[in-house]
């Protein structure tokens, strides 16, 4: 199995950012944490679907599922995301 795509993000305390990933829910699959974001640093705010934004004839177009958190303190830890069915 090849290597999963890896990013950095530099955010200061209290920052909120957030990572977007394409999403198809109609396939039964959605984006869902490895593991839980570690409580001393990230806050998970929310997670919601976009989807498609121009008009689309094709049943099951993907749409982008977002994912917002709020850095707490400054540190470093690691997100971990996994596409699979609840």
């Amino acid at each position: 199995m090849p290597d999963a795509p890896v990013s950095t993000i530099h955010v200061h305390g209290m920052d909120t950012f957030s990572i977007s990933l394409a999403s198809n829910p109609s396939t039964g699959y959605q984006w869902m944490l490895s593991n839980p974001p570690d409580p001393r640093f990230l806050s998970l705010m929310e997670t919601t679907y976009l989807p498609p934004s121009a008009p689309t004839t094709r049943v099951g177009h993907s749409g982008r599922q977002i994912w917002k958190f709020q850095a707490l303190k400054q540190g470093v830890t690691t997100l971990s995301f996994k596409y699979c069915r609840p």
